[in-house]
């Protein structure tokens, strides 16, 4: 049988939607403790200590509003901060004002006004204590025919393998936008273009840009830090240069099939001059 699922109830909203049916019940527990007037509350009842101005009580007012959420009231335990509820389907207008999915659980702000004259934010701030939850019901458990069972279980694995497969693609888009992922993109960038230089210059910068590389992988530089801008720079000034010289290579060669070109063309129009003298000879 799976677990029951427990939802914390937040005070900064005005209310957090309960994903129950109709006639299914919950369970809520827990309290605060108010260091304004030392009372104790939890979803259904104040507990007022004996300095309370009426003496020790307990009030059946709490920090949740049952019925405006859809809910009710079936049993609670004021010595253990249990409730019971139960949802009823119906009555549940506040989630609509709070812009939540019927049923829900209404948080009580007016009982900071009515109760102790108080705003709501500077009551809230009073509070202490290991909150309030809501324990739901587990979800039902789906019974799967033997002969389906395989195409079930090839589904899951394909699941699997997807939520593995994007988890990985998370992290590593993560790792390459980090200041360290971007400084090892930089230095394969640099290694990259020294695949493509003049094998004359690349040869001494090789050596360099693969130890760095391996100090990044190692995490011995911290990109962040002085010497790790500095290795940065270095790897710019690096890029740079082989980037330049590359385009220089690259004119060089241009030029010279210009050259060449224009050679064959200026050889190929002498020889036509050449034909037409010859044929006016003739």
């Amino acid at each position: 049988m799976s677990d029951p699922i427990v939802l914390r109830i937040p005070l900064d909203k005005p209310a957090v939607h309960v994903d129950v049916a109709a006639g299914q019940t919950i369970t809520l527990r827990g309290f605060y403790t108010s260091k304004h007037d030392g009372s104790i509350l939890d979803a259904a009842t104040t507990t007022w200590p004996k300095e309370a101005p009426g003496g020790a009580s307990v009030d059946p007012v709490g920090l949740v509003e049952v019925e405006a959420g859809g809910f009710h009231l079936t049993k609670r335990n004021v010595d253990a901060h249990e409730a019971e509820l139960v949802a009823t389907g119906s009555g549940a207008e506040a989630c609509a004002a709070a812009g939540v999915e019927a049923p829900c659980l209404v948080v009580n702000k007016r009982i900071a006004l009515q109760k102790r004259l108080m705003g709501w934010e500077e009551f809230k701030g009073s509070l202490v204590g290991e909150g309030i939850t809501a324990v739901l019901p587990p979800p039902p458990v789906v019974e799967v025919a033997a002969g389906v069972m395989p195409y079930v279980q090839a589904g899951a694995g394909v699941v699997i393998a997807a939520v593995v497969g994007f988890a990985a693609w998370t992290w590593k888009k993560k790792q390459d936008a980090s200041p360290a992922g971007q400084m090892l993109s930089l230095a394969r960038g640099v290694k990259d273009q020294l695949r493509r230089a003049d094998p004359v210059l690349a040869a001494p910068l090789a050596p360099a840009v693969d130890a760095a590389i391996r100090s990044l992988r190692e995490r011995r530089v911290d990109p962040g830090s002085a010497e790790g801008k500095r290795v940065a720079e270095a790897l710019r000034k690096t890029s740079a240069r082989l980037e330049a010289s590359m385009r220089e290579e690259q004119a060089a060669k241009e030029q010279a099939a210009a050259d060449e070109l224009v050679q064959e063309m200026e050889a190929a129009l002498e020889a036509a001059d050449e034909v037409k003298r010859a044929h006016r000879a003739v």
